[in-house]
């Protein structure tokens, strides 16, 4: 049976941007349309969520260890180009070789540019890479996933916060 590499289910801590704005002075009104070239949130954590996805997956044949499954939370942050910076396990995985797939992955993603108007370079992101045989493992180490997310939210300062980009 081969270890298939899965993302976990997108949680995003930014509120949507707006869409359009309007502001009225002394007898005016001004009206500030959304940028043309930018791209919206929803797009935005489609394309890096695949990205990340086929990352994954170039790592695992990378390192040719198909039988290994496991989970790891990968941090970074958002460098000026637009690629992960200040890449660090947040918390590893019981097998060396899932710690180096996601690490590697989150390395070789690439750019996440054009970003939506609310995500900033410098911004923190977490990733959660899992990579499972079977639906039933993956939701098994989702849940647990699910429940350290929680513990860490629960005892972090708001404005630390990581992004967390994932998919299903």
């Amino acid at each position: 049976m081969y270890a298939k590499p899965v993302m976990a289910a997108l949680c995003v801590f930014l509120a949507l941007p707006v869409a359009a704005g309007a502001r009225q002075g002394p007898g005016q009104l001004t009206v500030v349309a959304p940028d043309k070239d930018a791209i919206s949130y929803e797009k935005w954590t489609d394309r890096t969520a695949s990205r990340l996805s086929r990352s994954i997956r170039q790592a695992t044949l990378l390192y040719r260890d198909s039988a290994s499954t496991g989970y790891a939370r990968v941090q970074f942050r958002l460098g000026e180009q637009g690629k992960p910076e200040n890449i660090a396990l947040a918390g590893s995985s019981a097998s060396t070789s899932i710690n180096r797939i996601s690490m590697r992955a989150i390395r070789s993603i690439g750019s996440l540019y054009p970003l939506p108007q609310d995500v900033r370079s410098g911004s923190k992101f977490e990733a959660w890479v899992i990579v499972a045989n079977d639906a039933t493992e993956r939701e098994n180490m989702l849940t647990s996933l699910r429940a350290e997310h929680r513990a860490q939210t629960m005892a972090q300062a708001e404005a630390d916060r990581p992004i967390l980009i994932a998919q299903r």
